[in-house]
């Protein structure tokens, strides 16, 4: 990798809240990766050391250590001993996270989102909808289906089954512009606790290709979640489909010693 020798300058204009849910370390991680995605920095360009950077932006050095790891894990910067860290390469694909809604992603990458709703249906459960759902027959459920866009590019082909006994008037919304997980959240005070993701890989079929504006048989992304309620229940199930050619899941887990688990961010 051919490197410059001048060091580049993180500004110092993000204010970072130590009280905030969201970790610190993952506020900085934010910061500079939007400062990357945003272009101000070309590739093999150096990063200042750990300690200018904590120093800079008036955090801890285990605090920017912890941010730099999630940039290397996610191939925006490289470490080399005895030289430093540097910006990678572009990377050609975008990536989407596991731990945020469609609307964030494509805020993150500087896109305005809207969809094309292709379907909007009410039924009730029965034996042939999804098996998180059998214990729920005969409940009422909203199937929503629209084709997501970043700015004016067909992104991702979505279908939604919400099961809507907390939300009956659900199907009232314009879903062409409004997020499905913010509605649920907000509007209607429901409290998610956890969200199940399943990537596979799979061919797209004439109707996805003409859709997504992909070959017939192009690799797609298929991710498919399953949200459910801090009762545990089950509220919605998503299956989506992304260019596999242009698009790619990242997902970070921190370990948790005290819980023993390993947690998403």
């Amino acid at each position: 990798m051919e490197t410059k020798k001048d060091t580049i300058a993180i500004p110092n204009n993000s204010k970072f809240d130590a009280h905030s849910p969201i970790p610190l370390y993952h506020q900085v991680y934010t910061f500079i990766r939007q400062l990357i995605l945003d272009e101000n920095y070309a590739s093999g360009n150096l990063l200042p050391p750990e300690i200018a950077l904590a120093k800079n932006l008036n955090v801890s050095r285990h605090t920017i250590r912890q941010a730099m790891s999630l940039l290397v894990s996610e191939g925006l910067i490289e470490r080399f001993s005895g030289k430093g860290t540097f910006i990678s390469k572009k990377n050609p694909r975008n990536q989407f996270f596991l731990d945020k809604s469609f609307s964030q992603q494509m805020a993150d990458l500087g896109m305005q989102t809207h969809a094309k709703v292709l379907e909007l249906s009410h039924g009730k459960i029965n034996k042939t909808t999804s098996v998180f759902f059998h214990k729920k027959l005969g409940v009422p459920y909203l199937k929503l289906t629209r084709l997501r866009f970043g700015d004016q590019d067909p992104i991702g082909l979505q279908t939604a089954l919400v099961i809507t006994e907390n939300c009956p008037d659900l199907g009232k919304h314009d879903f062409s512009h409004q997020s499905l997980f913010h509605l649920l959240t907000t509007e209607y005070k429901l409290e998610i606790s956890e969200i199940f993701h399943t990537v596979n890989a799979v061919l797209a079929s004439e109707y996805q290709a003409d859709l997504l504006q992909v070959e017939v048989g192009a690799p797609l992304l298929y991710e498919k979640s399953v949200t459910f309620l801090s009762d545990g229940e089950p509220i919605e199930t998503t299956t989506s489909y992304f260019s596999a050619e242009k698009y790619e899941y990242s997902v970070h887990f921190q370990y948790t010693s005290s819980k023993s688990i390993w947690q998403s961010f």
